[in-house]
Parts: structure tokens; C-alpha cells; sequence
């Protein structure tokens, strides 16, 4: 944690977003330069006293978030990384060290790409609170768009100490521009860290329109804070407010789940809550760059058995998400939910975030927790239904839950790391994944970088097994 808040200091992301501004479009920023500043407080105050530029500044961050850290769709991203660690993906590139480790479950406290993770995330976050606390209280923006700003800055804060806590369990919640106090920060219980992410979700919640800031669905509003909200309720077990905010969503007139399966992952879909803008026009998916293949063998990855012997025949998704590449035994399948590998002259998919359709399973799942069988069933059943499949049965609360969970497997495979979090949630991980070599009960927490353990020893223990 010092070395990366002490990176922050010396190179401003403040002052890249102004470089940003000025030889940037806002969606389709290059790489900034590492400039140091002779004073940081200066320009933090003049980026600030200007709507262009502080708008720039959180345009920096998301793209930041996209092309790199636990966000991105790279197959460098928490996506395509769980993916192999668990049970959807096999791993054929296996030149490919950073994602190797992962498919093997060999990573380690002094695996260099582990401490880069980390490192990109805390950097993401450290930008998130310069922004949060520059437009609090600044007379020189108007209201209406800081408090839109703060709003977008809480979620993005929200959502990268999730996906921080999902994979490590216990980390530090960086609330704070203050480099002293951050460089010796503790990690924080995970019972804590909900707490913290409740609090960032309800803030943002408040911040936040009704209304999109733009006619693409690449920027929060209120519905986007809320569906992260119930999601983050859900993982904590508080079923109950996991319902009412699902609920929120569901009841949104702004989204549809009932749409043909072909038309859920195009850049214009109603299904879609918040999606990352490509960087320009005529840009695709970094997810379908990764797994979509023509030819075997297969040049990257390509779909477990398990995944695929998995699904009900009859199911409508294993014809329209899933592409595949030969016949018979020696058949190859991958993810196609984003088809467009290469560029297009306007842009036709963007990486999806968040959707309606995770909704009706996390408010299935908190029914079916509280014994409410029959509604339950019912949302199930609405996801099952868009891929004409048979209603399941309200039978016992055992046998709903496995439902959903194998529910969510078909539904959300390979979608940021939702099956590694589902199977640690449902306790099941053991089960999925002990047919795989590397794969020990611990692993269920990755371990902390041994490097940030001994720059902070308030970080320690390290997780438990390494």
C-alpha cells in the first residue's frame, strides 16, 4: 500500500486528466504521460474549479478501469481470471503466465501479477476519493454536476472494494486522500467492509438521477447504485434488503428481461444497467477479442465440459451464447455473448457491468433464503422462461437453492467472477472444484501480495493456507 500511494503522489492523475482534456477525446483517452509536479494542491485546484476538466478527471478513471485492474475485459480481468480458477474455462494459451496461475490455482503471496492487481485497484480507488473529496463543497462547480460526480465516484468506489473483498476476504477500506494515514492502514473485517460498501451504495443512491447522464448506459444513476446495493446485501446475508432493492430495479420501466437472448449483450439493449464504453467508435469487447475462435485448436481458451455438459439440453442459451467450433467429440465451445471480435464501423457491443437479469436471481435467491418458496420459483422461472426452458417446481428450500445456483451458473458464466463468488456464497466450492488439481479448500480467499505485507505489517495475517 505505501508503494503504490507514494506512485500516486509523485505521478497526478489530477494533472494527466488535464493533459486528458486538452489531446483526449473524453471516451477515447491513450495512455498519459508520468509528470512530476512541483506542486499537487495547485493543480488539484485548478482542475477542480473547472466542469471540463473534472469531468475529464472521472472519465480518466473509467477508463482506467477499463483497460486495466480487476475490471477490465482483458484476459487479464477478474472475469476471464475466475473463470479459469473455477470451473468455466479452460486454459489453452498457457504462454500466458498471469492467467496460468489462476487456471492451475497456483497463485501465491509473490506472484507479481497478484501484487499489480492490487496495485491498479488501490490506484483506482485513491483517484475515486481525490474526486469525492475536490467536488465536496466546491462553490466553483454547480450542484446539480458535483453532486452527479460524487455520486458516480462513491459506486466506482464501492464497486472496486467489492470485487477487492470477494477475492482477498479481509482489505483495507481507503476512504482517504491522506498519504500518512493510508500508508499504515489496517485491513478491515469483511463484516466491516459491508458496511463500508452499504454506506458508498446508499451515498451514491442519494447522489444519483434517475435519469442516465448520457443516452449510452456507460455512466451510474440511481437504478445502477441500487442494483449494486442489492447485490451487496445479498452477498452480506440481509435477504430482506436484498429483496426491496432488487425490487427497485425490477419495477424500473427503464429495463426489460424479456428480451430474445441474441439481443441482452448489444450496446443498446434494454437489459443493460451500466456498461463501459469501448474508447471509440467502431471499438467492440475485450471479451469477445479473448474468446471468440474460428479454428482448432483453440488459440486462447475455450469452454469447460463441465460447463457445457451442464446445461439442459433444451436450453436456449447453450445455441445463443455459446459458439463452437467443430463436431463430435473433438467439438470446442466458447462464450459468445459478445460476437463482434474485431472492429466494426460503429460500435455494436460494449462489456456489461451490471443487468436486469442478475436482479430477478439475487432477489430469487434472498426469497428462497427467507423461505419465501413460491416467489422464488417465480423469478426463476422468468429467466428460465427467455430460454424456453420448463418452470421449476417451489418444492423444498434445499432444492430451490441448488435451482438457482445452477441458474446463475447458465446465466452468468464467465461474466466478472460471478461463479467463483457464487460458489464461495452457496459454500459449493469444494464440490465444483475439487476435481482439479491445484484446487485446496483455502483457496477460496486469494492471498495477499507478500510485497504490501512487508511494506504494511498492519496487513497481516496473511489469509489463511499461504
Amino acid at each position: 500500500m505505501k508503494r503504490i500511494l507514494k506512485s500516486i503522489q509523485v505521478h497526478s492523475l489530477l494533472y494527466k486528466s488535464m493533459l486528458c482534456l486538452l489531446v483526449c477525446s473524453m471516451y477515447a483517452c491513450e495512455p498519459f504521460l508520468e509528470t512530476d509536479l512541483p506542486n499537487t494542491q495547485i493543480t488539484a485546484e485548478t482542475v477542480f474549479a473547472d466542469e471540463s476538466t473534472t469531468n475529464a478527471t472521472l472519465l480518466n478513471v473509467y477508463a482506467n478501469l477499463r483497460e486495466g485492474g480487476l475490471l477490465t475485459g482483458k484476459d487479464i480481468g477478474v472475469g476471464n481470471l475466475t473463470a479459469h480458477y473455477t470451473d468455466e474455462l479452460d486454459l489453452y494459451l498457457t504462454s500466458r503466465a498471469n492467467v496460468l496461475v489462476f487456471y492451475e490455482n497456483n497463485v501465491l503471496p509473490e506472484t507479481p501479477f497478484l501484487e499489480q492487481l492490487w496495485e491498479d485497484s488501490y490506484s483506482q480507488i485513491y483517484a475515486l476519493n481525490d474526486i469525492i473529496a475536490y467536488t465536496t463543497n466546491n462553490d466553483q462547480l454547480s450542484k446539480a454536476f458535483a453532486l452527479q460526480i460524487q455520486g458516480e465516484a462513491y459506486f466506482l468506489r464501492a464497486l472496486v472494494h467489492l470485487y477487492l473483498q470477494q477475492l482477498f476476504g479481509e482489505v483495507p477500506y481507503v476512504t482517504s486522500t491522506n498519504y500518512v494515514e493510508n500508508t499504515n492502514i489496517a485491513k478491515s473485517s469483511e463484516e466491516a467492509v459491508f458496511e463500508r460498501l452499504i454506506h458508498d451504495l446508499q451515498m451514491a443512491k442519494d447522489l444519483l438521477p434517475e435519469a442516465y447522464p448520457s443516452a449510452e448506459r456507460v455512466r451510474p444513476n440511481q437504478a445502477v447504485a441500487t442494483a449494486l446495493l442489492a447485490r451487496v446485501y445479498l452477498y452480506s446475508g440481509a435477504w430482506q434488503q436484498a429483496i426491496t432493492q432488487a425490487s427497485q430495479v425490477i419495477e424500473n420501466p427503464l429495463y426489460r428481461v424479456d428480451l430474445p437472448l441474441r439481443e441482452v449483450f448489444l450496446k443498446d439493449s434494454q437489459a443493460t444497467l451500466l456498461q463501459f464504453s469501448p474508447g471509440a467508435e467502431g471499438a467492440n469487447t475485450y471479451e469477445a477479442a479473448n474468446y471468440v475462435f474460428e479454428s482448432l485448436p483453440p488459440p486462447r481458451t475455450a469452454l469447460t465440459s463441465r460447463l457445457i455438459t451442464s446445461f439442459e439440453e433444451q436450453d436456449q442459451r447453450l445455441q445463443e451464447w455459446i459458439g463452437k467450433v467443430g463436431t463430435g467429440e473433438t467439438a470446442q465451445y466458447f462464450p459468445y455473448k459478445y460476437q463482434e471480435n474485431s472492429n466494426t464501423a460503429n460500435t455494436l457491443e460494449c462489456s456489461i457491468v451490471l443487468r436486469i437479469g442478475e436482479q430477478y436471481l439475487i432477489r430469487a435467491e434472498a426469497q428462497a433464503r427467507l423461505g419465501q418458496l413460491e416467489a422464488a420459483a417465480t423469478d426463476v422461472n422468468v429467466i428460465r422462461t427467455r430460454a424456453v426452458l420448463p418452470e421449476v417446481a417451489a418444492n423444498t428450500q434445499e432444492q430451490l437453492l441448488a435451482a438457482i445456483l445452477q441458474e446463475r451458473r447458465h446465466e452468468l458464466f464467465t461474466e466478472y467472477g460471478h461463479r467463483f463468488f457464487d460458489l464461495k456464497r452457496f459454500d459449493a466450492a469444494d464440490a465444483a472444484l475439487s476435481y482439479k488439481n491445484g484446487w485446496e479448500s483455502y483457496k477460496i480467499r486469494l492471498p495477499l501480495p507478500e510485497a504490501e505485507l512487508v511494506l504494511n505489517p498492519n496487513l497481516q495475517p496473511q489469509n489463511t493456507g499461504y
